[in-house]
């Protein structure tokens, strides 16, 4: 960010100058106070920063406020006090007055699967072409976004966002702070469907993205996702491209196939035919990998320049990352975030890679899944069955529905080993590791496994 006078922002702030100059400058915006910096402008959102801000002293800063007893709390050398009659709304027309300096490509991406490593894989696209900012991991809401545009700059060429769903009306905000923007949706899958009504209404939000689009936006769908389908698009006038293996897919794989350290597949476009590998396990995979290929080409990007950056991709931490571990046995470590769609996907990569060995699934709880809890728990139960794998570990209570639809399938109740706690994970585990096993560890981001993952993975 370059500096700026805070008087040259007073009328966007619609604030008041209650101590200080208005000839202070700023280099940066923060809403954090443990992120203020000299010459920082802090809006001070939230009322524990406020309790923080009483008891800190502050470098040579500006403070946007609406609490006016603070005031006399800030009465420091070098700090600038702005009182407005509500901090979030000012800070929310200064993201609207920041973000219309800019006239950059910036892509929106959201989906209930993938979002993370497509705009990982994206951003690594780009940043060929020039200076990207992008959200960080999957640190996907409003605010966390909110902070990388306020890192735009005159060198900045790209930006992506991830951007979730984490609250009804979450894409909306986004849209209108963040856009215009090209929109793509990985695929729609089960997620956090607990804070919807149905799974439907989910669907239904997940469209609102489309709130972004400027005029020159692209949209980018998944061709072959059936929820995807039941998305409105008759009020969208914007060039929509979409991936897939179904034959009708713009952007088309076909020949999928493992080979060392990733996959390999072929793609169509246009006639035209494509070799295209991808580092890292699995059919979702190449799903990303068609997504990114298919936005950036979208953005000018040629595909043989996305193919050939594709190849040094590297993987998020905690993506299906193998490793060698407890008793020589391989694991797969899928801890960073779980749902349906995303355990289905890790069952069969560890099928699919398993050759000979055995092969240990140790499958955490779903949350967030509302009235579709036990039929999507159940759902991942025939998955373990119809994928024929040898051995179920599963943790906790809600988990065990896993485990109780497995063995209705058919799955030998020796084969099964319900825990409560990860030190009955430990012990079940214990047994079954060998040099001829791979174990897969699917949990959730929400649910600690550190240390048990670091106990698994030492040899």
């Amino acid at each position: 960010m370059n500096s700026n006078l805070i008087k040259e922002i007073l009328p966007i702030l619609k604030g008041t100058i209650m101590t200080g100059n208005e000839e202070t400058y700023f280099n940066k915006v923060v809403t954090r106070v443990k992120h203020v910096k000299p010459y920082s402008l802090l809006f001070c959102i939230d009322k524990k920063e406020a309790e923080v801000l009483k008891k800190t002293s502050l470098p040579p800063c500006i403070v946007v406020i609406d609490h006016v007893d603070l005031v006399n709390h800030l009465d420091q050398e070098g700090v600038t006090v702005v009182t407005v009659k509500r901090t979030k709304a000012a800070f929310r027309r200064f993201l609207s007055y920041y973000r219309s300096i800019f006239e950059i490509p910036v892509i929106a991406i959201t989906g209930s699967t993938g979002k993370t490593t497509t705009k990982e894989m994206i951003t690594h696209i780009l940043k060929k072409q020039g200076n990207v900012k992008s959200t960080i991991l999957n640190y996907n809401l409003f605010r966390s976004n909110a902070a990388v545009l306020l890192r735009f700059d005159e060198k900045t060429d790209f930006a992506v966002f991830e951007l979730g769903v984490g609250y009804r009306g979450h894409l909306s905000l986004c849209s209108k702070y963040f856009g215009p923007f090209s929109t793509v949706i990985t695929t729609i899958g089960a997620d956090h469907i607990s804070r919807y009504e149905s799974k439907e209404d989910y669907i239904q939000e997940k469209a609102k993205i489309f709130k972004g689009l400027g005029e020159k936006n692209v949209v980018v769908l998944n061709a072959d996702c059936e929820n995807t389908k039941k998305v409105n698009l008759s009020t969208i006038n914007n060039k929509i491209y979409t991936f897939g293996f179904s034959d009708d897919a713009d952007y088309k794989a076909s020949n999928f196939h493992y080979v060392e350290n990733g996959v390999k597949f072929t793609l169509t476009n246009e006639n035209k035919i494509y070799e295209v590998f991808v580092p890292g396990y699995g059919k979702h995979n190449v799903y990303n990998a068609l997504a990114a290929i298919t936005t950036t080409n979208a953005h000018g990007i040629p595909i043989e320049v996305s193919i050939e950056r594709l190849k040094s991709y590297k993987h998020p931490r905690r993506h299906l990352e193998v490793s060698t571990g407890l008793n020589g046995a391989t694991i797969i470590d899928d801890t960073w975030n779980t749902n349906s769609t995303s355990v289905k996907a890790a069952l069969t990569v560890l099928k699919d890679i398993s050759k000979e060995k055995k092969t240990v699934a140790i499958l955490g709880q779903i949350s967030e899944l509302g009235t579709e809890e036990e039929n999507e728990h159940r759902l991942i139960g025939r998955e373990v069955f119809s994928k024929k794998i040898d051995k179920l570990i599963t943790v906790g209570e809600t988990a065990s529905m896993i485990a109780n639809e497995a063995i209705k399938m058919g799955m030998k109740n020796e084969d099964i080993f319900p825990c409560v706690n990860e030190s009955e994970v430990l012990s079940a585990v214990a047994e079954l590791a060998d040099p001829n096993s791979m174990i897969l560890v699917k949990t959730s981001m929400r649910q600690s496994f550190r240390d048990f993952m670091k106990k698994l993975k030492k040899r």
